[in-house]
């Protein structure tokens, strides 16, 4: 009898340690269990912002390509376009030749824009691909479309105002500035003092633009001339030197120019663009500024 009352308190002792052991065992187990839980879910969150930030990724080297693959090819477009509608309108010529020869220069040029994607890691660069590959497509209908015009005169006015031409115009014009921003954002990660947004203003003073690094502003003017529908031969950096010498001469004062969209209409209007005006001022005015090596910068 005393010994089985002795052996009570030992099988309680046991009991109460086989408990703890056991309760400090699911506790431990627990957090673990926890921890792991926690930790994947982590993995899977820095993935997948990693996924993000590679998805949206601007490297110069696929500004170097979108530049030789797909913008050289539609601003060689655009300037023969541009010519030869004014010889059309000009009625120098016969207009059936012209017009045939206005859709074998958009075939041509959509032949080289279409290739297979190059730039799936960078969605304006995307976008901006297919943008002048519809605006090329459109450009060759309008042509189409102008062969049953009456005369060179009426053909070049349905190519420059018809609603095919407008929408290859608009773009166009969207897929420049696709790049220009595509610029920007491969800028930004570059220089953390240069915004990876233009924040599409519909006015920039004068005062806001002296304190915007060179690929804002380039960004910027691509964003007026898509507004303005500008369809010229120069570039978007063109106009960026041109509004930058007007307002360091002092002329932009003298003429009360209050912003920049208004410098550029003005600009714009007077056609007082001359040959490569960005490489005439690069050096003065741009020589310390962040710019990816691409040719018409450096030319």
């Amino acid at each position: 009898m005393n010994r089985l009352t002795s052996r009570t308190p030992l099988l309680y002792t046991l009991g109460f340690l086989f408990c703890l052991i056991f309760a400090f065992a699911v506790f431990f187990t627990g957090v673990k269990v926890g921890a792991d839980k926690v930790e994947g879910k982590y993995e899977k969150i820095m993935a997948a912002e990693q996924s993000a930030k590679s998805y949206t990724s601007y490297r110069q080297t696929d500004l170097v390509t979108f530049y030789h693959n797909v913008f050289s090819p539609y601003r060689e477009f655009k300037r023969n376009w541009n010519e030869k509608v004014g010889r059309l309108a000009g009625g120098a010529e016969d207009s059936s030749d012209v017009l045939k020869s206005l859709r074998s220069l958009a075939d041509s040029a959509y032949a080289q824009v279409n290739q297979a994607s190059l730039f799936t890691d960078s969605p304006l660069l995307e976008r901006g691909q297919l943008n002048i590959l519809k605006s090329l497509r459109l450009f060759s209908e309008a042509a189409n479309q102008a062969s049953a015009a009456s005369g060179g005169a009426q053909a070049a006015k349905t190519l420059k105002s018809g609603e095919l031409a407008a929408g290859a115009i608009k773009y166009g014009l969207l897929g420049q500035s696709n790049y220009y921003t595509s610029m920007l954002k491969w800028g930004s990660q570059a220089n953390s003092s240069i915004p990876s947004e233009t924040g599409n203003p519909k006015v920039i003073s004068i005062g806001e633009w002296k304190k915007m690094p060179l690929l804002l502003k380039n960004a910027a003017i691509a964003d007026i001339l898509l507004n303005r529908s500008v369809f010229a031969d120069y570039d978007p950096q063109d106009v960026t030197a041109k509004i930058d010498n007007l307002i360091n001469s002092g002329m932009a004062a003298s003429l009360k120019l209050q912003s920049i969209q208004s410098a550029t209409s003005l600009l714009v209007s007077t056609d007082a663009f001359g040959e490569r005006d960005f490489s005439k001022w690069r050096l003065q005015y741009y020589g310390k500024e962040t710019l990816p090596e691409l040719p018409f910068f450096y030319d």
